[in-house]
């Protein structure tokens, strides 16, 4: 017993890993650890994700102020044209769980662009909306990131109209 305990501790050392006599007791041992430790990363690093709407009708994904669109079947990507982060999320009981892909955002959050797209989402569901109501209790921010009245008046023609 004495070398396989040398032998695993060799193997800790070299960039290339020996085999192990599948027959050990150690490899069983080791396969079990392993197998148990991957569950619980994978059960730990879901994540939550926030639904939204884009500006186009589709599902748009929020984390962490950062905005995802689809990609393809349940890969999302960041909405920010040449940002390289992306994320991985399925829909389980309305909500979606997913994992965070291996890139990092190259940009700031805009947790501004949450709130405008909610309150732009809610214009134009409502059938006479009152732009003063909507832009009144709003943060600085949000009320810049909306645009100006014209440009709202607008949007509620496009939508109304067509």
């Amino acid at each position: 017993m004495e070398v396989r305990s040398r032998l695993v501790e060799l193997q800790k050392t070299r960039k290339r890993r020996l085999p192990i006599n599948e027959t050990s007791d150690l490899s069983e041992l080791q396969q079990e650890a392993n197998s148990d430790d991957d569950e619980e990363n994978s059960q730990a690093n879901l994540i939550k994700f926030e639904q939204g709407i884009t500006q186009m009708g589709a599902v748009s994904l929020w984390h962490g102020g950062h905005r995802y669109i689809k990609k393809f079947g349940k890969y999302w990507r960041c909405s920010t044209k040449d940002c390289p982060a992306t994320a991985k999320a399925e829909e389980k009981d309305g909500q979606f769980v997913g994992t965070l892909g291996e890139e990092e955002h190259n940009h700031p959050p805009a947790i501004q662009k949450k709130v405008c797209e909610e309150i732009r989402s809610k214009m134009k569901k409502d059938n006479n909306p009152v732009l003063g109501e909507l832009r009144a209790n709003v943060p600085d921010e949000v009320y810049i990131a909306l645009g100006s009245d014209d440009a709202l008046k607008q949007l509620l023609r496009r939508f109304i109209f067509h």
